[in-house]
């Protein structure tokens, strides 16, 4: 959903407005992270989780007013990338106070 400068400079508000819209139909949520690659044509590169563009303290915030709704990280190639992502996730959690059930 993030397809544009806009959306990407301001996707706190954007992850604000699907939740607060979607929230209850919410069945599972994919965390990836995206970058705004520096070229002439509008181009997003996924990059590994937490380095880049996606607001995760607002993605979690959001995402922890909700029970059961599964967190699934998704495009990495090795086991330490993996690792890598949910300690990300873990102390944006910790730092903020977002606690999951």
């Amino acid at each position: 959903m993030i397809n544009s400068p806009s959306k990407y400079y301001n996707n706190g508000d954007l992850i604000k407005e699907c939740f607060e819209k979607l929230g209850p139909y919410i069945k599972n949520c994919h965390a990836k992270d995206i970058k705004l690659r520096d070229a002439y044509t509008i181009h997003f590169d996924d990059v590994a989780l937490g380095s880049r563009g996606v607001d995760f303290k607002t993605f979690l915030t959001c995402l922890s007013k909700f029970k059961d709704i599964p967190l699934i990280m998704e495009h990495m190639t090795t086991n330490n990338e993996y690792e890598k992502a949910a300690i990300t996730i873990r102390t944006i959690c910790g730092t903020t106070g977002i606690q999951f059930y």
